[in-house]
């Protein structure tokens, strides 16, 4: 009998929830502290918050949702206006999300343990929208970043390599 209490799963569903919802308490707690202007609530264990965003007097106002579940790295996603993906700009296809960091060009590999929304996301997320302005003026990502696509391209001609290899 002790010894299947002594084996039993120590990282059991309680402990794991405690820790989400103690991360998700504590996100939402920053991100009020710094942000008034944006409106969190956790539903259905996740952190999700929506806000507005004007990059300029002349711009129009940008609608934002900060989606979070204390341990996978956020996604953020432009409620209004639709913005459709495009290779141009820096969105995930497969969901339309905000592309705001590269993992390995940023040396950040998301970590609920040392990373804060807000210090990295919602900024990054502020500036994504500067620069999506400038993109609609100039037609060109101005920001700094790794072309998706030069990636995809280099990805593919390395896995072909390996097969030839492997052949």
């Amino acid at each position: 009998m002790a010894n299947r209490r002594f084996h039993k799963n120590r990282f059991n569903n309680n402990h794991f929830d405690n820790l989400k919802t103690h991360t998700l308490n504590t996100q939402k707690r920053l991100i009020k502290k710094h942000y008034n202007f944006l409106d969190c609530s956790l539903k259905k264990g996740k952190l999700i918050c929506t806000g507005e965003t004007k990059p300029t007097d002349l711009s129009i106002t940008y609608v934002f949702r900060i989606v979070y579940d204390g341990f996978q790295p956020p996604r953020v996603y432009v409620i209004d206006p639709e913005i459709q993906y495009n290779e141009e700009i820096h969105m995930f296809p497969e969901d339309n999300s905000l592309c705001l960091y590269h993992s390995e060009a940023d040396d950040l590999n998301w970590n609920f343990k040392k990373h804060n929304l807000f210090n990295t996301i919602v900024p990054w997320t502020l500036e994504w929208f500067v620069y999506y302005e400038l993109y609609e003026i100039t037609g060109k990502w101005e920001h700094p970043h790794i072309d998706h696509r030069l990636q995809n391209v280099n990805h593919e001609s390395e896995k072909i390599k390996s097969i030839e290899v492997d052949i």
